[in-house]
C-alpha cells in the first residue's frame, strides 16, 4: 500500500481530475458551444466564438428568443460548471495536501516497520546478551557472597585480634600494677623490718642497760657486804648468795658481744675480790 502511495505525485492530478468526470463535462460543453457557434454564425457576431470562459458573454442583437434562451441557459450552466470545477480544483489541492500527509505518515510507518523488522532480527542476539548478563549476574552474586563471607571472617578475626590485644594490654597493665604493688609492699616490708630491728635493738639495749644497772647495783651491794658485812646488814635487806646467783642467771644476753662484756666485767670483779682478800 505504501508503494502505491509513493507513486502518486502532484503531476498526476490532471489524471485525477479526468477520473472525476470534470474533463468530460468540459469537452461536452466545448462541443455544444462549437455547434451553437456554427448554427448562429450567419446571424451572430463573428467574435462570439472567441469568447473565453473567463469573460462575460455579450447577448447578440439578433432577436431570436429561443436562441437567446438557449445561450443564456448554457452560459449559466457553463458558469455553474466553472464554479464547480474551481471548487473541485480547490478540493483537489486540499486532497493533495491530505495525501501528502498520508504519504508522510505512511513513510514513517514504513520506516517504523523496517526498524521493527531490523530490531526483530536482533532479538536472538539480544537474548544471547540477556543470557550472558544473567550468567554474569549469577556469577557476580556468588562472588559477592564469597566476599561477604570473607568480610565476616575478617571482621570476626579482627574482633578476636582486638580482644587479644586488649587482653594482652590489660595483662601487661595488671602485671605492671602487681609489680608496683609488690615493690611498694617490699619497700614497706623493708621499712617495717628496719623499724622492727631498730625497735628490738633499742629494746635490747634498754633491757641490757636495765639488767646492767640492776647487776651493778647488786654487785655494789655485794662488794659492800663483803667489805663490811655488819654495816651492810643493818642498812640493807639481806640478800643471800643463792638469790644473787638466781638474779644473775635470769639475765639473758642476746649477742656474743654482750656475753663477752659480761665475762670481762666478772673477770674484773674477780680480780678486785682477790685484791680485797689479800
Amino acid at each position: 500500500m505504501f508503494e502505491q502511495f509513493k507513486k502518486i505525485s502532484s503531476a498526476s492530478f490532471k489524471d485525477f481530475i479526468d477520473t472525476t468526470g470534470l474533463q468530460v463535462v468540459r469537452n461536452e460543453w466545448e462541443n455544444i458551444r462549437t455547434k451553437s457557434a456554427e448554427i448562429l454564425t450567419p446571424a451572430l457576431n463573428p467574435r462570439l466564438g472567441s469568447l473565453s470562459p473567463s469573460k462575460s458573454r455579450t447577448i447578440p442583437s439578433l432577436d431570436i428568443p429561443a436562441t437567446t434562451e438557449f445561450s443564456l441557459r448554457y452560459e449559466n450552466d457553463w458558469n455553474s460548471i466553472k464554479a464547480e470545477d474551481e471548487n473541485n480544483f480547490r478540493n483537489a489541492i486540499l486532497v493533495d495536501g491530505l495525501i501528502q500527509q498520508i504519504l508522510k505518515k505512511c513513510e514513517n510507518h514504513y520506516q517504523t516497520c523496517e526498524l521493527v523488522k531490523s530490531e526483530a532480527s536482533q532479538l536472538p542476539k539480544v537474548k544471547v546478551m540477556i543470557d550472558e548478563i544473567t550468567h554474569s549476574a549469577i556469577s557476580l552474586k556468588g562472588k559477592l557472597s564469597e566476599l561477604e563471607n570473607m568480610i565476616d571472617d575478617y571482621a570476626k578475626n579482627n574482633q578476636e585480634q582486638i580482644f587479644e590485644d586488649w587482653k594482652r594490654t590489660e595483662l601487661r597493665s595488671l602485671d605492671k600494677h602487681i609489680e608496683e604493688k609488690e615493690a611498694e609492699l617490699s619497700e614497706k616490708r623493708s621499712m617495717y623490718q628496719q623499724h622492727y630491728e631498730e625497735f628490738m635493738r633499742n629494746h635490747k639495749i634498754q633491757k641490757v642497760q636495765s639488767y646492767q644497772a640492776d647487776f651493778e647495783t647488786q654487785m655494789e651491794n655485794y662488794k659492800k657486804r663483803m667489805i663490811n658485812p655488819a654495816l651492810h646488814n643493818e642498812y640493807s635487806p639481806k640478800l643471800s648468795d643463792e638469790d644473787l646467783i638466781t638474779s644473775l642467771e635470769q639475765v639473758e644476753l642476746e649477742t656474743a658481744d654482750d656475753r663477752e662484756a659480761l665475762e670481762n666485767f666478772l673477770r674484773s670483779n674477780s680480780d678486785t675480790e682477790d685484791i680485797i682478800e689479800q
